[in-house]
């Protein structure tokens, strides 16, 4: 049941988008670029609102840094340049603004026009603030915005409420500092514009729109506006917590190296940058950014998006001329426990599948000497030498009968697939990996294979914090050498301080997100936490909890609810759709007027304005099956539960504005000590 926007609200969106392109009309400069870099520079970014019926662009555009300035004029007096007020808009002032009636939006746009005309008298500071250097910018006698410190010498606007409730939220905000980067090897600096053309106002802005799309790009923050065009010695790596710009940066860098093979090799045959990830359903959503991202139908053929398994499988049925059969690692344990058993082998199915994928194919092992003397990394439990010759021998077996049957794992089709493609050659130029920290070393040895090692070779994305799966194996040790070339993102400009103080715990740790390496510059509501004693109730309450969001103005696609397994999703779907709420996919077009539903798994590299996530009962997470497997193995047992945490960790951290969690009866002891010290 999916409804598309009805004719009034998008009425209403275009007048929203109207005013925003306004404000933006009043500060913005664009660079036209004729020359041989493709990529235009902005002196500043454009706000585009994501509902615009005419166009549609990435979230992650809107979510990320918006920098305002306007274009430096000439000072008649001095000769020389006018200072330039800077302004940044954060997310949560598009949400408050949106909501404003026509007439305070007015006022707001007048204001801001004022400030960066130099009526610097309207920044005023706040009395017992918390930080000091919040300020509060006066929009009229009844509305003011609330403004945070962003870098030296700018200030980035968080909110827009009335006057006294301004004043208090100023006073109890903390903004951390700007947006770190630990830089070792700096990119060159970008070749000079041809052409500048100011932007004064609607008429002018208009026409820029007219423009073809691939003259421009989505607003990146500075910084990671220089990461994306940077050029590299070798293989780069960044990382950074939710929020901090991860998924929006590898779009523009691949859609960068396409434009610049596009100039400098002209039309090609097939893709020369792959864009790649480990989930199935980002693969689909960032696809489908990048068609909005890149207009040339030259340069987006040049990119190719897809998951780095089924890169592996494309391979090896090329390679094999027969489409693998691939089991699930719940299925191997299973099997495996049972041949075990029947050996009489003192070993689970988990442990003896994990030590084979984790050990024997992350290190490449091929034979019991080398087994005997290599160090398990990443395993906890300690296996004598003498013990090593019997489980070598059971696996050796075991991946025997699967191989006899056509049967695989998906690490082993990855090593497969790399072994092909050493022998084949490279597939392309670059390769941008996103949410890299879930990818086994056979996927390393996969794209390595597939791409040859030089200047911007790979370029790395991703959070060690939300790793699913633990193998830890040095990508040096794999051919990938990003010695002065990693680069860290601190801060997040898409979860709020709140969300991340409550799910940090998650993964078992007791500092803060300061500590962590996290910070956010957004803050909001705290976490929703519905303890149910029936499914009934937990529904109720889910449909309760939704229907106030969109009461509230919320859009049902920036709305996601998510559970651990398909099964829960059914029931979230039948049950929602009974209450009147459309439902859609998580990778569902943009323009799809429904709440998006599916699994945690599904939530990951996404981003949504409110996350539910139900079902979060001590029977469902961790799940049954995976607890069975590893019944047993203690260690097994510590396993699962980690990587359970990564990925409700990962899932809790969707959330930009606000989160809901609900369980019925017992909630999962994975569930942060607040919630069962508060029942």
């Amino acid at each position: 049941m999916q409804t598309r926007r009805s004719h009034s609200a998008r009425e209403k969106s275009s007048d929203i988008h109207s005013k925003i392109l306004e404000l933006t009309a009043l500060t913005w400069c664009f660079t036209k670029v004729r020359g041989r870099v493709p990529a235009p520079v902005f002196s500043c970014f454009a706000v585009v609102c994501r509902n615009s019926p005419k166009r549609r662009f990435p979230e992650e555009a809107v979510a990320a840094r918006l920098l305002l300035t306007r274009c430096p004029t000439s000072n008649t007096v001095t000769g020389g340049k006018q200072p330039v007020p800077q302004l940044a808009i954060a997310p949560t002032f598009l949400n408050d603004f949106s909501r404003l009636d026509s007439g305070v939006q007015h006022t707001v746009l007048t204001a801001v026009r004022s400030y960066l005309a130099g009526d610097s008298g309207r920044l005023q500071a706040v009395t017992d603030a918390s930080d000091p250097r919040v300020r509060v910018l006066q929009i009229s006698p009844d509305w003011s915005g609330i403004v945070a410190p962003s870098q030296e010498g700018s200030y980035c606007l968080v909110g827009v409420r009335r006057h006294d409730e301004a004043i208090s939220y100023a006073r109890t905000y903390r903004a951390p500092g700007g947006l770190e980067l630990d830089l070792v090897e700096m990119p060159a600096p970008p070749e000079p514009a041809e052409a500048a053309a100011p932007v004064r106002g609607p008429a002018d802005l208009a026409d820029a729109l007219a423009l073809p799309f691939a003259e421009w790009r989505l607003s990146l923050d500075p910084d990671h506006q220089r990461l994306a065009t940077a050029h590299f010695a070798g293989s780069a790596q960044v990382t950074g917590g939710p929020g901090t710009g991860k998924t929006v940066l590898a779009l523009h860098r691949a859609a960068y190296l396409a434009e610049r093979d596009a100039v400098e090799y002209g039309p090609a045959a097939r893709p020369s940058v792959l864009l790649t990830t480990g989930s199935r359903t980002l693969a689909q959503t960032l696809s489908a950014q990048l068609d909005r991202l890149v207009s040339a139908p030259d340069v987006r053929r040049r990119i190719e998006v897809v998951t780095v398994d089924s890169l592996a499988r494309g391979v090896l049925s090329e390679s094999t001329g027969i489409p693998p059969e691939i089991l699930s690692d719940e299925e191997l344990a299973e099997r495996w426990r049972t041949a075990a058993r029947i050996d009489g082998l003192p070993f689970s199915g988990r442990f003896l599948v994990d030590e084979w994928q984790q050990v024997i194919l992350a290190q490449d092992l091929t034979s019991l000497a080398d087994y005997i003397r290599c160090e398990r990394n990443g395993r906890m439990l300690h296996l004598a030498p003498e013990f090593r010759p019997h489980v070598w021998e059971a696996i050796q077996r075991y991946t025997g009968a699967m191989r006899a049957a056509g049967e695989w794992s998906y690490p082993q089709v990855a090593h497969e697939a790399a072994r092909a493609l050493r022998t084949q050659g490279p597939r392309y130029r670059h390769i941008v990996v996103t949410e890299s920290q879930d990818l086994h070393p056979a996927h390393w040895r996969l794209l390595r294979a597939a791409v040859p090692e030089g200047p911007d070779d790979l370029f790395l994305l991703g959070d060690p914090a939300q790793r699913l799966v633990d193998t830890r194996v040095s990508l040096a040790s794999l051919g990938i050498n990003v010695r002065g070339r990693g680069h860290r993102l601190r801060t997040s400009y898409r979860v709020s301080q709140e969300i991340l103080d409550w799910a940090l715990p998650i993964l078992g740790r007791s500092t803060g997100p300061a500590a962590e390496g996290y910070a956010s510059v957004l803050h909001g509501p705290e976490p929703v936490v519905q303890g149910c004693a029936s499914r009934a109730e937990e529904w109720t309450a889910l449909s309760e909890w939704l229907q106030a969001q969109l009461a509230a103005g919320a859009q049902p696609e920036s709305i996601a609810v998510a559970g651990r397994n398909q099964w829960v999703v059914r029931i979230i779907t039948k049950e929602l759709h009974a209450n009147g709420i459309a439902t859609a996919p998580l990778n569902s077009s943009a323009d799809v007027d429904a709440v998006r539903v599916g699994t945690l798994h599904g939530l990951k590299g996404q981003e949504f304005r409110y996350v539910a996530l139900v079902g979060l009962s001590e029977p469902l997470l961790p799940p049954k099956a995976a607890i069975s497997a590893a019944e047993g193995d203690p260690v097994a047992m510590e396993q699962v539960y980690q990587e359970e945490r990564h990925l409700l960790f990962t899932a809790c951290t969707r959330a930009r504005d606000a989160l809901y969690v609900s369980y019925v009866g017992a909630p999962s002891q994975l569930l942060p000590e607040s919630v069962h010290l508060a029942r």
